[in-house]
């Protein structure tokens, strides 16, 4: 290989018939040093006169492309070697051309090198002497490579960037803005490039100047991200609320993540509303059923004290009419409030009437109860006077199947401390 790349003298000819060019001969004593840094130099070099012909190819050449000089005697030749696609081809020459006419520093081409593996490399021109040009090739496919996976990180992390409803600023340790990105959903208009190389401490409201300053510094000092920090500013209209986000970067550099959270702190404060609002709702209803509880134990009291005087009534009644016996086991009871409404019936009144007690409970008591006037008659004595009284014959409770059992009744008022009517207990017996 390197015998086929000998340096010519291109300043002048041979005096041969044929005008063709010969070899130096008695070089300057410092052309060896220079034919030497050429053959040990990296980058690829490619003499080229005046009329495209490959003068010299340096070993780094042969060594990137794998082409010698006898392959690639012109640039013509060169061109249909590392660019084998005609359209491809005729854009690299366009811009060859381009380069060795100094309109342009560098070109960088995709190249087919010898072996059939594809190299991208760079070209740049040197001119060297009247009618001869240095051509420079450095392989850069590594270099491309990690150009091309940088830009694909960019993008990525781009897209990331504007799929995110916040602002990005790169900071400095002391809060200097450095570079600010948005996202296309943010909805922060703290910051502008306009404002770049300003604190980002002179932006915020006085009260969060302080807590930032100590979140820059702790990030800093422990290279972790620092804890979230919310902040208000005054708007047209509305308070708007943001959460900012200190986080490490490379030599003492911070990403400040800044989020507007309006949205989400109006729901928290409507949420805590309603919260307060149940709240309310709770200790109202269980002072109500604190009541209710205090009036039915106070009914039961009643009624209790009312069953009572009931049966000592009537065991004394026995007694005076010489007639003493035991409680019918038939006797039932059915406890109403003061409106009639039944609340309590024992287990003899559910045999008497065929109905279980939560069937009838809440259901009038005139429902299971007719004749002898007992609605009128009870409900003005009894309900309205607070007085005991009954009904001996001729009333009767009507069954759950609809026949009707004649029964003799005695209702007693039941009367609180207070001496108003609360309800009362009647007493059925078989006529």
């Amino acid at each position: 290989m390197t015998g086929n790349n000998t340096v010519w003298d291109t300043g002048r000819r041979a005096p041969g018939a044929d005008g063709a060019r010969e070899p130096c001969q008695a070089p300057h004593p410092g052309e060896g040093v220079c034919l030497s840094i050429l053959r040990e130099v990296p980058d690829g070099l490619v003499l080229v006169d005046g009329e495209g012909r490959c003068r010299y190819l340096n070993p780094a050449f042969t060594r990137i492309t794998g082409y010698t000089r006898a392959e690639i005697p012109t640039l013509e030749a060169w061109f249909e070697r590392a660019h084998p696609n005609p359209a491809y081809r005729r854009g690299v020459q366009e811009m060859g051309e381009r380069l060795l006419r100094g309109d342009q520093d560098t070109l960088v081409a995709s190249v087919v090198c010898r072996s059939g593996k594809v190299r991208d490399i760079e070209f740049r021109q040197a001119p060297i002497g009247p009618g001869c040009t240095l051509i420079v090739a450095r392989d850069i496919t590594e270099r491309v490579l990690v150009e091309e996976r940088l830009r694909q990180a960019t993008s990525e992390l781009t897209a990331v960037i504007e799929a995110f409803p916040d602002l990005f600023l790169r900071l400095n340790a002391d809060g200097t803005i450095l570079d600010s990105r948005a996202g296309r959903l943010a909805e922060v208009p703290l910051v502008s490039r306009a404002l770049l190389g300003r604190r980002v401490q002179e932006l915020l409201p006085a009260g969060a100047v302080e807590p930032l300053g100590n979140a820059l510094q702790d990030a800093v000092r422990t290279d972790a991200p620092a804890a979230p920090l919310e902040f208000a500013c005054t708007g047209p209209g509305r308070v708007r609320h943001y959460e900012i986000r200190i986080v490490p970067l490379y030599e003492m550099h911070l990403l400040a993540v800044i989020r507007e959270i309006t949205g989400r702190k109006e729901a928290e404060e409507e949420l805590h509303r309603h919260r307060e609002h149940l709240e309310d709702l709770i200790a109202e209803r269980t002072a109500e059923l604190e009541r209710a509880n205090q009036r039915l134990e106070h009914l039961l009291y009643c009624i209790e004290v009312t069953e009572r005087r009931a049966a000592t009534d009537w065991l004394e009644s026995s007694i005076e009419q010489g007639a003493l016996e035991t409680a019918e086991p038939d006797a039932g009871r059915i406890t109403t409030d003061a409106a009639g409404a039944i609340v309590i019936v024992d287990a003899a009144a559910e045999r008497l009437t065929g109905y279980a007690g939560d069937e009838l409970a809440g259901r009038p008591v005139w429902d299971v109860l007719s004749g002898c006037d007992a609605r009128e008659v009870l409900t003005a004595k009894v309900l309205g006077e607070g007085r005991s009284a009954g009904c001996a014959a001729g009333a009767a409770l009507v069954r759950s199947d609809g026949s009707r059992l004649p029964v003799r009744v005695l209702c007693d008022a039941i009367v609180d401390t207070g001496g108003a009517v609360i309800g009362m207990v009647c007493t059925f017996r078989k006529a």
